[in-house]
């Protein structure tokens, strides 16, 4: 995307399922059509405010700082009930920190907790970064959007006994034989009910849910996720961490049993993580 002012392009109702944002030169909306913060750091789309959170969440933020420049954000409903929050920071792989004086954050995440009224809000609060001056607030945004009480249930497979998970994993870890993390446990259905989902999205949902799970609790989120065929591809993406290769080999194990328990899937890939 071509910009040549501070701007927000907030995507809130996605025709598909997996994470798609534009980079070419599509044009920007005109400064006339947009809300913005105070002095202009981040601003969105006028369109945004009262439109339908879709899930997952996408948002696509422009920011007119040659600074370092993060972005918090919340999804609140009219209870009170925070549905979700996140930051840039918890996505290592999206760009935030270039040195142009306008760049674009690529927010993106799941909401599991199911919305208890049909209105609410969305709260965006950039911070930047200095070597001298640390983390400072900035003024951010506070944006009333529609939500739907509707809910999804997202299945997946975790261990009946997980301390057998981890032994299994430490024994392969000295081997690697046979070449693929593949043991023979008994697995056992978890059932989880999020906020309504779009159907081209089980895939990524099901594998982020494997990763919220609280057998792991690991800083890492699906970034990307397709399906071809009766093929599902999925990408995650984190920080690393001591242990990570022992904790990730568990994921992965339970993200692709989950997912091939899906209807229709037959065959299962990682795209390789960035």
């Amino acid at each position: 995307m071509v910009l040549g002012s501070a701007l927000v392009s907030t995507l809130l109702s996605p025709s598909m399922g997996q994470p798609v944002f534009d980079t070419g030169a599509a044009q920007a909306p005109s400064s006339a059509n947009l809300i913005c913060s105070e002095g202009r750091i981040i601003c969105v789309s006028q369109s945004v405010a009262h439109s339908l959170v879709s899930n997952p969440l996408r948002i696509e933020v422009h920011v007119n700082s040659p600074a370092e420049i993060e972005v918090d954000w919340e999804i609140d409903d009219s209870t009170g009930q925070v549905l979700e929050s996140s930051s840039t920071y918890e996505y290592p792989d999206m760009p935030t920190g270039d040195s142009s004086p306008t760049k674009t954050l690529h927010i993106q995440d799941f909401i599991f907790t199911p919305a208890k009224s049909e209105s609410g809000t969305l709260t965006l609060r950039p911070t930047r970064y200095g070597a001298a001056t640390g983390k400072a607030d900035l003024p951010g945004l506070d944006i009333p959007v529609r939500l739907t009480t509707a809910r999804t249930s997202v299945t997946t497979l975790e261990p009946f006994d997980p301390q057998a998970l981890g032994t299994a994993v430490v024994e392969w870890m000295d081997s690697h034989d046979p070449p693929e993390f593949d043991p023979k446990l008994k697995l056992v259905l978890r059932h989880d009910t999020i906020m309504r989902i779009d159907r081209d999205a089980i895939i990524g949902a099901t594998a982020e849910a494997v990763l919220r799970s609280g057998t792991f609790q690991c800083p890492w989120h699906v970034t990307d996720w397709h399906q071809e065929g009766r093929t599902a591809h999925v990408r995650i993406a984190g920080d690393g961490w001591a242990g990570m290769s022992y904790s990730l080999t568990e994921v992965d194990y339970l993200i692709r049993k989950s997912v091939l328990n899906l209807p229709g899937i037959k065959k299962f890939v990682f795209d390789p993580r960035q």
